[in-house]
């Protein structure tokens, strides 16, 4: 019982290491070389939130079944918890591993039918190669898992050998969070403001805060490679925390009670001073809760829909109000607008950019901004970029419009409602 696991009877992370640690030793004595699997399930939690966990633990169960039933002589897998498993073999030619991740592959993507429902499973593979791709356990099984989130990440890609620029990107985005933590307290953070207009009479409704990071050494980062690194960190609470008390404070400077728009990260919605921040940042500021809009994405509610249903009815009572923003790249998009009352839909700007040669494109749009018509919830459109996609939106009645067409984010509105100065940082 304490080498292997309690739910699928395969060997378990202790015993595995125990394993693979004798069979790189022996392989270092022989010139051998040993390939190490690392494993990870492709929307587990999907099955779990849609199936129930008692479907997961029995998807678990068969897939490991069906893995140790390709295993030969030599070959390893363990489950080390959760949807992750992990494998290992010596080899003496490619053939004989390439033979042994395609057994894997199979055994992870074949349909999984149940009683009244059929699963779909997946996962996502990581190899790293024992001495060439690391001389210990540790190096080994780091770069297999490197190789893997590589694969996750890489859409219509299963499995991945580890390569050396891998660990050089793990070492950026390890420098990345470390540089992170100290932004804020040298003062290299800073918000941009994107302007929101009325579409039928172009006059300014709001501004949205972009964050901007001007690093001392590589310059200005971009949000999109940043922001992923701040929440598998976790600092992107304290940084929200900033991004809310900064946004706020602005605002309630402005020379009109235009609203302010603030993106509201995943991680933020889970954290438990959320609220308290909110709060904060309005008390301190002296800003409406009504000029305060806070934006999220459907996979806010991947994690925790309760939760987070929970979090933002308490954000509402506010006064604030939510809006749900890349609307219609999610993959439930309107089980979510049917679970809470969202002030405001916004309109993911890639069917914008692409309405203009694309006729599945303009009917999308079309049926977002009827579907807002119906649901009483006003609609915005991200992405405006030509005088043609303006014509589009006034001629199906969006109510609201941002884009380099009206402004790049600036660094503070200006009184006379123009856009203003092109931003360095934007």
């Amino acid at each position: 019982m304490a080498l292997h696991d309690a739910l699928t009877g395969l060997p378990n992370r202790f015993s595995y290491s125990d394993r693979l640690d004798i069979e790189l030793a022996r392989a270092a004595r022989s010139n051998a070389r040993v390939a190490v699997i690392g494993i990870d399930l492709d929307r587990f939690k999907e099955i779990n939130d849609v199936h129930g966990h008692a479907v997961g633990d029995e998807v678990l169960r068969m897939l490991a079944a069906r893995m140790a039933d390709t295993l030969s002589v030599g070959e390893v897998v363990a489950r080390f918890g959760g949807d992750e498993f992990a494998g290992f073999t010596t080899f003496e030619d490619e053939q004989q591993l390439t033979d042994f991740v395609s057994r894997l592959e199979a055994a992870l993507s074949q349909p999984i039918d149940l009683d009244a429902v059929t699963i779909f499973p997946g996962a996502s593979l990581g190899v790293a190669i024992f001495p060439t791709d690391g001389t210990t356990r540790e190096q080994i099984v780091n770069n297999a898992d490197l190789a893997m989130y590589r694969a996750k990440d890489t859409v219509g890609r299963q499995t991945c050998y580890y390569e050396q620029s891998m660990d050089d990107i793990a070492r950026a985005r390890r420098m990345i969070a470390n540089d992170l933590r100290e932004a804020i307290g040298r003062g290299e953070l800073s918000l941009a403001y994107q302007v929101q207009k009325d579409v039928a009479t172009e006059e300014v409704s709001g501004y949205e805060a972009l964050l901007r990071w001007h690093h001392p050494r590589d310059g200005w980062i971009s949000p999109a490679e940043f922001i992923p690194i701040a929440e598998e960190s976790g600092e992107i609470v304290r940084i929200g925390e900033w991004v809310l008390r900064h946004a706020c404070a602005e605002a309630a400077r402005w020379p009109k009670p235009w609203r302010i728009a603030v993106n509201l990260s995943p991680v933020q919605l889970m954290h438990v001073d959320l609220i308290q921040a909110v709060t904060s940042a309005l008390l301190e500021s002296g800003l409406p809760a009504s000029r305060l809009e806070l934006e999220i994405t459907e996979t806010a509610f991947i994690a925790d829909k309760v939760r987070a249903l929970h979090v933002l009815r308490q954000i509402k009572a506010l006064g604030v109000s939510i809006a749900i923003d890349d609307f219609g790249t999610g993959y439930s998009s309107l089980d979510t607008l049917n679970s809470f009352p969202f002030d405001k839909i916004k309109i993911d700007k890639s069917f914008l950019l692409e309405s203009e040669t694309s006729h599945q494109a303009r009917a999308i749009i079309r049926a977002v901004l009827a579907l807002g018509r119906s649901l009483e919830v006003p609609v915005l459109a991200e992405g405006l970029e030509s005088e043609e996609q303006l014509r589009l939106l006034r001629s199906e009645g969006c109510d609201e419009a941002q884009g380099y067409l009206w402004g790049r984010p600036v660094r503070l509105p200006l009184p006379d409602d123009k856009p203003g100065q092109e931003s360095e940082a934007a």
